[in-house]
């Protein structure tokens, strides 16, 4: 379960033993391939959140037309945290936060869903990384 403290308390996060800049180069590469996966057909942008210490990704989860809105951050020690923050209901507006909105077993589900269809996803374009290597923080 996430953190209670930050500015993203009821987020769920994963550390990437990989540099931010590489971390960003997969993602423009699982866009190039799978981009049903990513809201628009728009370059990604990796724009700052509103501390200056993340960059904002968003994915899509065109089955039930979720906005998942991800954070990066690069570490000193050369990994990266990928944050899982939010969903968003692309046709009513509707946000709910992880570990917030949702009960233990649709948190749990929730997380499932989001290590098949982006983080798997991230960590075979990162080349040669095993998902054994990583763990969710």
């Amino acid at each position: 379960m996430g953190s209670f403290a930050g500015s993203y308390p009821f987020a769920e996060k994963w550390e990437i033993a990989a540099p931010l800049d590489s971390v960003k180069k997969a993602i423009v590469k699982l866009k190039n391939g799978d981009p049903e996966l990513f809201p628009t057909q728009d370059s990604l942008q990796f724009e700052n959140d509103p501390t200056g210490y993340y960059s904002k990704v968003d994915f899509f989860y065109k089955d039930s037309q979720a906005i998942v809105r991800t954070l990066l951050r690069g570490r000193k020690s050369g990994k990266t945290t990928l944050t899982l923050v939010e969903f968003e209901k692309s046709d009513k507006g509707e946000i709910k936060k992880m570990n917030r909105d949702f009960n233990y077993f649709e948190n749990r589900k929730e997380i499932k869903k989001f290590e098949r269809l982006i983080y798997d996803k991230i960590m075979e374009e990162l080349d040669g990384v095993t998902l054994n290597q990583e763990r969710r923080l």
